[in-house]
């Protein structure tokens, strides 16, 4: 019996670019819903800072490059690098860390490079280590796994610590960041522990001790 082989491309139209990106976007959800019920409303408030800063710096390019900004904004590109910045870093990042990491990521790594399909580097990423090399204490200030769910900050909460850097009434920073288990992880392992002799410490949990 033969069969019949055929080459890629196996799809008869290529999609367009803003189907692609509503992909993304649509993919982007349940870790967005994971990562809001185990670490609070912060991720939303920065979702929310650096989806509005990628789509006014988006339009702000395309008109200083003399072209037309809506067929940018409408191909959900800025949106992409706006919700994948916004999920890679801390929760409790300022809101002008947000600002700017966005802005690095759409004016500079973008749009100067040519735009969309031009920028060598993945501009979200590029947004991120921009902060975590200007401001490595913030980047690496995240909310503790020890933190009961219950006790996670709220909206209200959670704009005090974007807006005001306030932790909640009676919290101090240290109690409510650590190491993540990554880093704990390395911490033990580098003096001289094994994983099996880690992994049963509270810190873990179940999985890495419960948010994370």
């Amino acid at each position: 019996m033969q069969f019949q082989v055929l080459s890629s491309p196996h799809t008869s139209t290529a999609p367009r670019v803003n189907q692609v990106m509503l992909q993304v976007l649509l993919a982007l959800v349940p870790a967005i819903a994971a990562i809001t019920w185990f670490f609070g409303y912060g991720l939303l408030i920065n979702l929310v800072i650096a989806s509005l800063t990628a789509l006014a710096a988006e339009a702000a390019m395309m008109r200083l490059r003399q072209r037309p900004a809506l067929p940018a904004l409408a191909d959900l590109s800025a949106l992409v690098t706006a919700w994948l910045f916004a999920i890679a870093i801390p929760t409790i990042l300022p809101w002008w860390m947000v600002v700017l990491g966005t802005l690095f990521a759409i004016v500079v790594v973008k749009q100067l490079y040519g735009g969309l399909g031009y920028n060598p580097f993945n501009p979200a990423m590029a947004g991120y280590l921009l902060l975590l090399v200007s401001y490595p204490m913030e980047m690496t200030r995240r909310l503790s796994s020890n933190i009961p769910h219950e006790h996670m900050p709220d909206l209200l909460q959670s704009l005090q610590l974007s807006f005001l850097q306030q932790p909640p009434l009676g919290v101090t920073w240290d109690a409510l960041t650590g190491a993540t288990p990554l880093d704990e992880l390395r911490t033990q392992l580098a003096m001289g522990l094994r994983v099996d002799q880690i992994q049963p410490d509270s810190f873990w949990g179940h999985l890495a001790g419960q948010p994370w």
